[in-house]
């Protein structure tokens, strides 16, 4: 078994969550050419392609506008269909609903939910205070079959959530995502001033850690300006009250009503029974609109630490750690997901014709995030190392004992204090 190689390139830092990008096919690929720009220039694509597919875009574009139109007049004259039930709100909108985790001192302390909304591209809104004092915030979305809170965090890749807005008086915050799949469905927000009492009211989210639950109820009262208190922080905001139940857990999730529109952020609940408390939409959408203020984030120690310890590559700039430099002046450039970018760089150092080790920029945001190493040079990669909050301390290997091009053992170091804890066979 080779675990020993382990503890002597800790410093490589690497992310894995696309589909269609597989590092181990970097030995089969056809198409490759010598690398003839810099690592961080990885969304550069070559001229005539980048136009070839500005004009497909275009094309696209036009046909979908005139499809579109001639629906539109088809349609004209049409009855809206009647509203058929709760359960098109969840199908609709519980894959737009995400699972959030809030990392601090190298562990998920809490979680709480989330949904997406398009400003300026896709986003995820929650409550202040389900990402407050986070030093890393991890995303989510629905999987296709439903499994535990646990499975989901240690099992599943999460996306990079990056806080880029919060108002704490209203306890509400938006984050940004890279990489979200576009049929994601944004949600639909709906009027503040038509929302009545005894009007239905439907909630999704994840209490106590039930992930994606669903549930129902009706608006008991609007109001507005309403003062609560949260661990010693204070807020004010219009809200709703509903009986749709909510649990630790909701907080950040949407509220809807029958016509599958957002009328609330679930928040908070008070002593008693059923009473359940939304931040109004209107509050939301002005928050959408507000001007983004710098956000104050003090790194605790531990992080301070890690920041200056051997993160050896970040966006924009190069960096080197205190044992080794990256440099892929003289590595084959390829693209493996075969979408126009180049995606991954292949060293053959003995010039062999086999790649000893391959990097890749898995979401092709510029930055490298997955290595493979293939130490005896037989064509298959026995070591792949992963880091899904880019700080240079991998907390996933794969490895390949016998070689034959899967994954045996994974091992997993959850703190990434250097020391893997623990090793799964698959």
């Amino acid at each position: 078994m080779k675990l020993k190689i382990l503890s002597t390139i800790l410093f490589i830092s690497f992310i894995f969550n696309a589909n269609a990008f597989d590092i181990r096919e970097a030995n089969n690929l056809k198409k490759i050419s010598k690398a003839s720009y810099q690592i961080n220039n990885t969304n550069l694509v070559d001229s005539q392609n980048a136009k070839n597919l500005l004009l497909e875009i275009i094309n696209l574009n036009k046909a979908s506008i005139q499809k579109g139109n001639e629906l539109i007049k088809k349609n004209k004259n049409r009855k809206r269909p009647k509203y058929k039930g709760a359960e098109d709100i969840y199908s609709d909108y519980a894959p737009s609903v995400v699972f959030i985790g809030n990392e601090h001192n190298g562990s998920i302390r809490g979680t709480g939910s989330g949904f997406v909304v398009y400003k300026n591209g896709l986003k995820i809104i929650t409550n202040w205070h389900v990402v407050d004092n986070a030093e890393n915030i991890h995303i989510w979305l629905k999987p296709k079959e439903m499994v535990d809170a646990n499975y989901l965090i240690y099992k599943v890749d999460s996306y990079k959530g990056n806080l880029i807005k919060i108002n704490k008086t209203k306890d509400l915050a938006m984050v940004e995502v890279v990489g979200l799949p576009l049929k994601v469905t944004p949600v639909t927000f709906g009027k503040f001033n038509k929302i009545r009492p005894g009007q239905n009211s439907f909630a999704i989210g994840h209490p106590n850690e039930l992930l994606w639950t669903f549930t129902s109820g009706m608006v008991s009262q609007v109001r507005p300006n309403f003062n609560w208190n949260y661990k010693g922080s204070k807020h004010k905001a219009n809200v709703i009250q509903t009986t749709a139940t909510i649990n630790p857990g909701n907080s950040g999730g949407p509220l809807f009503n029958k016509n599958k529109e957002l009328i609330g952020v679930n928040t908070f609940t008070s002593e008693g029974q059923n009473l359940n408390f939304a931040i109004a939409v209107d509050d939301v959408v002005k928050f959408l609109n507000e001007k983004a203020k710098p956000i104050k984030k003090k790194k605790s120690k531990y992080i301070q630490k890690k920041d200056k310890g051997n993160t050896w590559i970040t966006k924009k700039k190069k960096k080197s750690s205190s044992n080794e430099t990256i440099d892929l002046k003289d590595a084959l450039e390829a693209d493996l997901d075969e979408n126009g970018t180049i995606d991954a760089w292949l060293i053959d150092k003995n010039k062999n014709g086999v790649y000893e080790i391959a990097y890749g920029d898995q979401n092709e945001d510029g930055v490298l995030d997955i290595a493979a190493m293939d130490e005896n040079e037989d064509g298959n990669f026995e070591l792949i190392f992963f880091d899904k909050d880019g700080n240079g301390n991998p907390e996933k290997a794969e490895i390949d004992q016998n070689e034959d091009g899967k994954t045996d053992v994974i091992a997993y170091d959850y703190n990434e204090d250097g020391k893997w804890d623990k090793y799964e066979k698959v």
